[in-house]
């Protein structure tokens, strides 16, 4: 008996040790300026300590309190792959993280910092909130509302249409919050009198803002001549938002090319990251800044930034000018062609190539000279903001 009554509490331990796991993990910032709300991504296949079902059981400790974190499953294999959260570092300084596996009554409920959507209009006039959406033909721009997908923080937002031009447009807020939810991209009168933002930028057939697009030398190519085109929220909670056009059977540069433009968004940023891979190499391709209204524009190696004032709408009785700053930084990466700036137009460009089932990556931001929180009023207070934010985006190195 007592050798039976010992091996049930052996077994109960084991039990208990295999669920509760404490790992210490160092973050340290690699860029030469201070870092606030710098997103921290932890790979998940690198704890090999931890098993699939507790991976989903993380939460994340800061000098022993529990901060804010988000478990994303990019893949939709039912397996959280990320775990990410937001920390301040000041340049070069490293802080140690505990990961522990909690309970989900143990797990504080954090307010949602970020918002996307993807509504499909009905018939009936009812909208439909979906993940996915898509179409093998250029049709999809009048059947979502908002024109395809929305994503935010509360100092900014983004849409994606959902057409071949694939253009990133902006909404611009006078108080830190999410509005996307509530105004729909589109506030009413009460709501802007209530201090709403609303869309900024007349993007036309232009770049907007970090658009990815083709380049033949001289001028943009919208991304058509395809077999498949799908918008798709890939994960969204609160502490980030991970966005999605996944267009097939690209025709371009003599080839079929399968790519897919992944836009990642955190809590407490303006900017996002813009992640693109395909399946073939792609020897040009394009982002960067539309010129605003005749407005100024920046170049500096990989940098390109505008600012400028225009209408946001054809309507310019009703709508006045919005003054607004673009910026577009193209790190340089391990390809064979150097990434290089070009002026097209209004399109203030930078061309890059892609090569196949890699990842290549640049940030997008923007900012609203309306916004109460924000001291930039300027191309010049906007432009030296570029040459600084530039200086921070080199990732969180995890260890």
């Amino acid at each position: 008996m007592k050798t039976k009554i010992i091996l049930v509490l052996f077994l109960f331990c084991s039990i208990n040790v295999s669920f509760a796991k404490s790992l210490k993990i160092n973050v340290q910032n690699p860029n030469s300026v201070l870092v606030t709300n710098a997103p921290v991504v932890v790979k998940l296949s690198s704890l090999t300590s931890l098993k699939n079902n507790q991976l989903s059981q993380l939460a994340v400790y800061l000098n022993g309190k529990q901060i804010s974190s988000q478990l994303d499953d990019l893949n939709g294999d039912g397996t959280p792959d990320e775990l990410v959260f937001l920390v301040d570092l000041a340049a070069g300084e490293k802080k140690s993280i505990v990961l522990k596996t909690i309970s989900e009554k143990n797990r504080i409920k954090f307010p949602r910092e970020v918002y996307a959507d993807l509504i499909i209009k009905e018939k009936d006039g009812t909208r439909k909130f979906v993940s996915e959406a898509s179409s093998d033909k250029n049709d999809m721009y009048n059947r979502m509302h908002h024109h395809g997908i929305a994503f935010e923080s509360a100092l900014i937002a983004y849409r994606i249409y959902f057409d071949n031009k694939s253009t990133i447009d902006v909404y611009g807020k006078r108080k830190a919050q999410l509005e996307v939810e509530t105004t729909g991209w589109y506030p009413n009168d009460e709501q802007l009198k209530n201090g709403y933002g609303d869309d900024i930028l007349l993007v036309n057939s232009w770049v907007g803002v970090g658009t990815v697009k083709g380049f033949d030398g001289a001028k943009t190519l919208h991304v058509e001549n395809f077999d498949r085109r799908t918008q798709r929220i890939v994960s969204q909670g609160n502490i980030r938002t991970v966005s999605e056009i996944d267009v097939q059977g690209w025709q371009y540069e003599g080839k079929k090319i399968d790519l897919k433009v992944r836009y990642i968004m955190y809590a407490r940023h303006r900017d996002a990251l813009c992640e693109i891979s395909a399946n073939a190499d792609i020897d040009n391709l394009t982002t960067g800044v539309q010129q605003i209204g005749g407005g100024e524009l920046l170049k500096d190696n990989n940098l390109v930034g505008s600012w400028g004032s225009w209408y946001p709408q054809g309507d310019t009785v009703k709508y006045k000018k919005e003054t607004a700053g673009l910026g577009v930084y193209v790190p340089n990466q391990d390809v064979s062609t150097k990434i290089y700036p070009i002026l097209s137009g209004v399109d203030n460009l930078v061309v890059f190539p892609v090569k196949k089932n890699t990842t290549f990556s640049f940030y997008l931001t923007s900012v609203s000279a309306k916004e109460e929180f924000c001291p930039i009023k300027s191309a010049n207070d906007f432009f030296e903001y570029l040459k600084t934010w530039q200086q921070s985006l080199k990732p969180i190195e995890v260890k």
